[in-house]
């Protein structure tokens, strides 16, 4: 049946979209267009802040004492103006503010420092139990204890910030060792394991007031396909299995154990509103075994949203709002008639989401060619009729702003029902409630209050400080480094790992577009560290093309290989079989995974017996601080990898 589209069904149908913005503010440049889209006509109701957005403004702000204000400051301010803005445009309750703020490699807000940056996923579920470890009886002892208080502590600055929504924690279970966007964003490989995390996670950020959004469900954590890129295809049905490998098997269990404490209300864990906080975001991945369609992703399926999700007998019965993950994903903005194109040569403009090069093959993927995605317009809608509360559009006006309208139109010729948009619109009002988004409530937030902020920070560092050292894992004994001898350092050259770690417009590139060959902000900072310590220390960048000379170590040089994903970038490993190769027996070498534990296991001529393996599970500065730690003998490696580890 048509509908006749007032202002206050488009005022609904803009709570169900989330759109981010280019620039350091919404009031200048480029950024003004998120002020058009949450402003009359449109009213979008959430914006997404992202890392191109928490960089430092081209000219100083300050205060009216004249004094240069933080950027978290200003930061605030910009998000309290939005709000505003939205408040002065007749929205009927606040913005949704989001961020991808997981921890490590995903940290919008650590950008330029301004949020304390915590370890990563996978890093937090290395800390294993030490009770020697500790010498502050206040901070954490175990993985898990951890993971709550670093979401609890992340969830504050986060608040402080205005920012009350979290695209966080990672519920996939990592069980594929080559996948190429997962990894160590994940809490490992055990499910049950996951989804202790994911409940210490919630429970964390829901203490501070911010909305978690667990991702991606159902799963993207069995895949070799970036959705960034194409479609990943998961060939599992839905029920248990014998050999343990459906999907209520693996990836469905984190999401099914947060479901069942979000129904308990007795429970300690998701105690007063949390459980009306907590949100689940769907990922860009078809599962042909459930829907009966090898291109349908689940972000877009009824089979999966109002199936898996939220059915009540067999489901997960969840009944909290659901948000996709972004629609200019190649997954779903990369459409049938592109795909023709690229086939006769033609040159299109991919997804913001685009990696150069193909993508990695997928061997299940029974080599049935991808037909393309529906485009963003389409998805939007066919990811509401879905089942899906919210639709995530980071990028582009041009298509934020067609999404909107294409929803308009499936509204007003009744093809999206008036009663199913209005139940969703429920639901959104009541999370925005539980958050504290009302007017009346939002009017009794605290104004910035720098004192306490930086108190916060201070805080904050030790935690961070404390778990960084905790999460430093030895793969393998071996010799550790005498500060009293020379070092040389070798680290690859950067290359990008997704587009969820690398954002799209932070990347240096050359002229045709390559990724420069640079060893890196992290790896720079690695090598200083050393420094302070072995003050006669080189540094050597390696890449794919450089030859054997390129390996020389000097007489009486002890050797750090620092590895970033070579189980990938197998050409890492022919430098390291170089090095090990020309060593002499005496010759101390430590080798350093600086992302996934998994380096060596194409490695086929092994470790020598005294060589050592150190792992930090991310290239970030703090942990590979602390991995420098460990290699002169400053601490010691306590933690222990959540993932199963295997070496040819």
């Amino acid at each position: 049946m048509a509908n006749k589209l007032t202002d206050d069904i488009k005022k609904d149908i803009g709570q169900h979209f989330i759109f981010g913005f280019h620039g350091p503010s919404p009031f200048s440049g480029e950024g003004t267009n998120i002020l058009t889209l949450t402003g009359l006509g449109y009213w979008v109701g959430n914006v997404i802040y992202m890392k191109r957005n928490v960089v430092e403004p081209e000219s100083n702000t300050t205060t009216g004492t004249g004094s240069e204000r933080g950027r978290a400051e200003v930061l605030a301010s910009h998000i309290a103006g939005l709000q505003q803005h939205a408040r002065d445009s007749g929205q009927p309750i606040g913005l949704g503010i989001g961020t991808d703020q997981e921890g490590g490699l995903v940290s919008a807000f650590s950008t330029n420092g301004v949020a304390t940056l915590f370890p990563g996923a996978m890093a937090m579920a290395s800390i294993s139990e030490d009770p020697s470890a500790s010498e502050d009886a206040a901070l954490p002892n175990n993985s898990l204890d951890f993971t709550e208080a670093i979401y609890a502590a992340q969830g504050a600055e986060l608040d402080m910030l205005g920012v009350n929504w979290a695209f966080a924690p990672v519920g996939d279970v990592n069980s594929e060792r080559e996948n190429p966007v997962i990894g160590v964003r994940s809490f490992g490989d055990d499910p049950e394991r996951v989804a202790h995390h994911v409940l210490s996670s919630c429970k964390g950020l829901t203490s501070a007031g911010v909305a978690p959004s667990v991702k991606h469900f159902p799963g993207h954590g069995d895949t070799r396909i970036d959705s960034h890129l194409g479609l990943p295809r998961i060939y599992k049905e839905w029920a248990h299995k014998v050999d343990g490998s459906g999907l209520e098997d693996i990836e469905l269990v984190p999401f099914r154990r947060l479901a069942e404490k979000s129904r308990t209300p007795s429970d300690t864990l998701l105690k007063d509103k949390a459980s009306e906080m907590i949100t689940v975001m769907t990922g860009h991945m078809s599962l042909p075994l459930v829907t009966g369609k090898v291109d349908e992703p689940a972000s877009l399926s009824p089979a999966v949203t109002a199936g898996i999700l939220r059915e009540s007998t067999k489901g997960l019965d969840f009944d909290g709002v659901v948000v996709t993950d972004c629609l200019e994903m190649d997954a779903i903005s990369r459409t049938k008639a592109d795909l023709m194109k690229e086939k006769e040569g033609e040159v299109i403009d991919k997804g913001i989401g685009a990696n150069h090069g193909p993508p990695s093959a997928d061997r299940d993927d029974k080599e049935q060619e991808w037909q393309g995605g529906p485009g963003i317009e389409e998805g939007a809608v066919l990811a509401l009729e879905a089942g899906a509360d919210v639709v995530m559009i980071c990028h582009t006006f041009e298509k934020q702003k067609a999404a909107l309208e294409r929803v308009w139109a499936a509204v007003e010729s009744g093809r999206i029902s008036l009663d199913k948009l209005r139940a969703s619109t429920e639901r959104v009002m009541k999370w925005k409630k539980a958050v504290g988004l009302e007017w009346n409530v939002y009017d009794q937030r605290a104004a910035w209050q720098q004192v306490q902020w930086d108190k916060l920070k201070e805080k904050n560092a030790s935690l961070s400080l404390a778990a960084y050292k905790r999460a430093i894992v030895c793969l393998k004994e071996g010799k550790m480094l005498d500060p009293q001898k020379k070092v040389v350092v070798f680290t690859p050259a950067t290359e990008r790992y997704n587009l969820a770690v690398d954002d799209a417009e932070g990347v240096l590139r050359t002229k045709g577009g390559a990724v420069r060959n640079t060893a890196g902000a992290s790896f720079l900072s690695f090598v200083e560290a050393i420094r302070q310590t072995v003050p006669d220390t080189r540094h050597i960048v390696f890449g794919q093309q450089d030859t054997e000379a390129s390996y020389v170590v000097k007489p009486g040089e002890q050797i750090i290989y620092t590895l970033r994903n070579a189980d990938r970038g197998v050409w890492q490993l022919r430098g390291l079989e170089q090095i090990l190769k020309s060593a002499q027996a005496e010759d101390t070498v430590v080798v350093v995974s600086s992302s996934t534990p998994y380096d060596l296991t194409r490695f086929r001529n092994g470790l020598r017996a005294n060589d050592s393996h150190l792992a930090c599970s991310e290239y970030t500065t703090p942990a590979l601080a602390a991995v420098k730690k460990v290699v002169f003998g400053e601490e010691r490696a306590t933690g222990r990898v959540p993932v199963m580890v295997s070496v040819m």
